[in-house]
């Protein structure tokens, strides 16, 4: 191939397919490792709660409702910055079984990590207060698992349109 076909298939009109095609795989890809990854491999931070708060971080004009984005705050004696869990549930069950003085261990993902999967680094993966488990990773992971399959196929079809669509515009452009 020479420099100019791979510059009219990476110029090519459909570009925006493939470019869907990359973010699409991408989201297969964080998918994949947040459902695979295991809470033997997370970063405990363990502490006394120094402060709790919820925000709410988005609204949504639904058709019969407004949906609601709240982002829940925990800050650990031991660390400089907060942790958050963001949900459109209420954090009712959550703030009743903890308190500001309570010792919790909080699992989070690793930051080299950070750049896969849906859960940033200062995301509760999982909350512990004692031997009770507040925010369960194997829950989330109950949510998501089967969903990088279906992105992941999302995305090769997406590949392949882009693929037949340049090649049969590519026959049609003289050289």
């Amino acid at each position: 191939m020479t420099s100019r076909q791979i510059g009219n298939l990476i110029l090519h009109k459909d570009s925006i397919t493939l470019g869907f095609s990359l973010v699409f795989l991408w989201f297969s890809i964080g998918l994949y490792i947040d459902s695979a990854f295991r809470t033997a491999n997370m970063i405990p931070h363990t502490g006394r709660i120094d402060r709790i708060s919820s925000v709410i971080t988005n609204v949504k004009d639904k058709p019969f409702f407004k949906e609601t984005t709240k982002e829940l705050r925990l800050t650990l004696n031991t660390e400089d910055d907060y942790f958050t869990s963001i949900t459109t549930e209420s954090f009712g069950s959550i703030r009743s079984r903890i308190k500001v003085g309570d010792t919790v261990t909080i699992l989070t993902k690793p930051k080299i990590w950070d750049i896969f999967g849906l859960k940033r680094t200062r995301d509760i993966s999982q909350l512990t207060k004692d031997d009770t488990v507040i925010i369960n990773y194997t829950k989330y992971k109950r949510s998501i698992s089967g969903l990088f399959i279906l992105t992941f196929i999302f995305s090769i079809v997406l590949l392949i349109i882009y693929i037949v669509r340049t090649y049969d515009s590519s026959d049609t452009v003289p050289a």
